[in-house]
């Protein structure tokens, strides 16, 4: 009898433990992970950092390439229950934008017309929250889930080309560079962004993660501004846009093009 009370308690303390240990958050009780990897999808509206593919400089036409909008990210996560995990993430991404400009002529009461080729660099900071669904198989880092947050981008453009169109366009009549006034729009725009991902993530040799996902983001700052499509606002009840230069409208527009879809992969390793 006291052999089976033994083999019994020692039962029980066994049981006791393995359901202790499943109900603690993360993979084999590792709740810190990072993730290196990347967002894709087809280049359908602006060019490329190296001028290639729709709407080029300096002609506004494609250039027959075939390209995609690429963006790179280094993330952190932090498992915190079984079905939620913190996530905070910095992208990087690098693209063209091929719009113009309009200064007043030094030498005319009119304006000189500049076509211009910028590099706009995209630093994101994503803070999310990644939602795993209530099936059995879905715990936290593993299975299907969502994954919802913030992007706070800065985006800084550097002027690569240009073409002037003069006031007065005669040869002999052209000013010297020197002579030309000067570009006076920001090159810094600061979007802010909502941001939704549906993907999978799995574990492979307890040790490294992978993560598939269609993910997308939304800019209020395009549905009230830069939309083709006037949408009113608390502060512009007509809903007609207000006067912004042409370069923050085309870059508000980039971002949107570019952040709209995209098929997200990933590949990280378990910390601890």
């Amino acid at each position: 009898m006291k052999h089976l009370l033994f083999f019994v308690t020692i039962a029980l303390f066994l049981v006791n433990s393995t359901q202790t240990e499943a109900q603690v958050p993360g993979y084999q009780g590792k709740r810190f992970f990072v993730e290196l990897g990347g967002s894709f999808f087809f280049n359908l509206g602006f060019p490329t950092a190296q001028n290639k593919g729709p709407n080029s400089f300096p002609f506004t036409a494609h250039t027959g390439h075939f390209t995609l909008t690429d963006r790179y990210k280094l993330s952190v996560h932090y498992v915190f229950s079984r079905k939620n995990t913190l996530k905070l993430a910095y992208n990087y991404q690098v693209s063209g934008l091929n719009t113009f400009a309009f200064t007043p002529s030094l030498f005319q009461a009119s304006q000189d017309y500049h076509n211009l080729f910028y590099q706009l660099h995209a630093h994101d900071i994503n803070v999310g929250l990644n939602i795993y669904g209530k099936a059995t198989g879905n715990l936290a880092p593993l299975g299907f889930y969502w994954d919802l947050g913030l992007r706070f981008i800065f985006v800084n453009g550097v002027l690569r080309d240009q073409r002037i169109e003069y006031a007065d366009n005669r040869a002999d009549n052209r000013p010297f560079p020197g002579q030309v006034a000067p570009l006076t729009h920001e090159s810094f725009t600061f979007m802010l962004g909502f941001t939704g991902m549906w993907g999978y993530r799995t574990v492979i040799a307890d040790r490294i993660t992978f993560s598939i996902g269609l993910e997308t983001t939304i800019f209020p700052q395009y549905l009230f501004v830069a939309s083709p499509v006037p949408f009113p606002t608390p502060f512009n009840l007509s809903g007609n846009a207000p006067e912004i230069p042409a370069y923050q409208l085309q870059t508000m527009r980039n971002l949107q093009d570019r952040y709209l879809l995209g098929v997200h992969v990933s590949v990280g390793a378990l910390l601890f």
